[in-house]
């Protein structure tokens, strides 16, 4: 919905309209809610459980509202703010921790010719380009950036928790099809210093790109969490391929900001219990359009590594097959459904060894 700033401004904020009328103002929205029904492995003991829940656990997209406004500043400038918040559909609560703009919320200026800079809450490089990996965009339970249950605690598959606080970032302009953006983040006492690079290239209907992200200990000064992540994928017509691999080292749980913020890392399966410090996984998929139906499966893997207490080095294996759907009524209405199963050798140890979706999904 767009309206005019100078009305928007009369009406909620009784500013000084007459050094807005360049703006445009957009208002947007996006529900998403599925029912999905998860059944555990055998060592797990968790049992079958069917949640309804937000679209930001296996949907097409978490649920949110938000707005952008756009100011042309002349001289190939604009300013712009993006200010959007997450909410949980299912339960009316705010999602990203109670945040009101837990999404993103940031302000930027922006020149055709000399790139673009952005300021505050935002998504963190690699989210962006791991979505060039798999069906659907990091959608459905083919998302191979969701994390599962491992005896009752939270382990990431890919690393990626997708957003990051105190954000400074510089995006190029498009040259000869390549653009780089660089990211920094500083811990401001809290939180470990964050940076984060990337590169795409992109040339008709292949897509490509990498990202490198790591942390700046607090404590020690020593680089942390380093994550490596590449991706790409070609547009044959009647189908898509996709792939990517990602490896990360010096894994810690004490970032508080960045790729590696709120990760678990002690594995337990069927050669016991280890912290893991490294991660690496690959993923291969296909999407297949059909009229107003768009098809999708993917394989994806990991493998955790790590040093017991008897420093003999431990690892374990996790496998992820999955098959999805989505239809469109309109540009702005979709339906649907999904399907993962779970191999490798902590198959039986996780509460999603099966996951079985279905969804409705709405913006405005």
């Amino acid at each position: 919905m767009k309206i005019n700033s100078l009305g928007y401004a009369a009406m909620l904020l009784c500013a000084g309209a007459a050094q807005a009328q360049s703006s445009n103002v957009v208002l947007y929205g996006l529900l998403d809610v599925n029912v999905s029904n998860y059944d555990s492995g055998a060592k797990a003991k968790a049992g079958n459980l069917t949640l309804v829940q937000d679209g930001t656990v296996n949907g097409l997209n978490g649920s949110r509202w938000g707005m952008r406004v756009t100011e042309d500043l002349g001289n190939d400038l604009k300013a712009g703010v993006v200010m959007e918040g997450g909410l949980l559909a299912d339960t009316g609560a705010l999602a990203q921790g109670g945040r009101a703009f837990g999404r993103q919320v940031f302000v930027s200026l922006t020149s055709a010719s000399l790139g673009e800079l952005r300021m505050g809450r935002q998504y963190i490089l690699e989210d962006s380009v791991m979505g060039l990996s798999n069906p659907f965009v990091n959608a459905l339970t083919l998302n191979q950036g969701t994390a599962v249950t491992n005896m009752g605690k939270s382990l990431p598959f890919w690393l990626n928790a997708p957003r990051a606080d105190n954000v400074v970032q510089y995006a190029t302009p498009t040259w000869a099809g390549f653009t780089g953006t660089v990211q920094i983040a500083p811990g401001e006492a809290t939180a470990d210093r964050f940076h984060g690079l990337k590169a795409a290239y992109t040339l008709g209907n292949f897509n490509s790109a990498l990202s490198y992200e790591w942390n700046k200990s607090r404590s020690s000064g020593s680089d942390t969490n380093k994550s490596l992540t590449l991706a790409a994928n070609y547009n044959f017509g009647l189908f898509k391929l996709l792939g990517g691999y990602q490896k990360n080292d010096e894994l810690t749980t004490t970032s508080g900001n960045g790729a590696a913020a709120g990760i678990g890392l002690t594995v337990t399966g069927p050669n016991g219990v280890f912290t893991a410090d490294a991660i690496k996984g690959y993923t291969l998929g296909v999407e297949v359009p059909l009229g107003d139906f768009l098809l999708g499966s993917n394989y994806s893997s990991v493998e955790y590594s790590g040093v017991a207490a008897n420093k003999t080095g431990k690892s374990a294996t996790l496998g992820k097959l999955g098959f999805g759907v989505k239809y469109g009524f309109s540009k702005n209405t979709f339906v649907y459904s999904s399907i993962s199963f779970a191999s490798g050798d902590l198959q039986e140890y996780i509460s999603q060894e099966r996951v079985m979706q279905v969804g409705l999904r709405k913006s405005f």
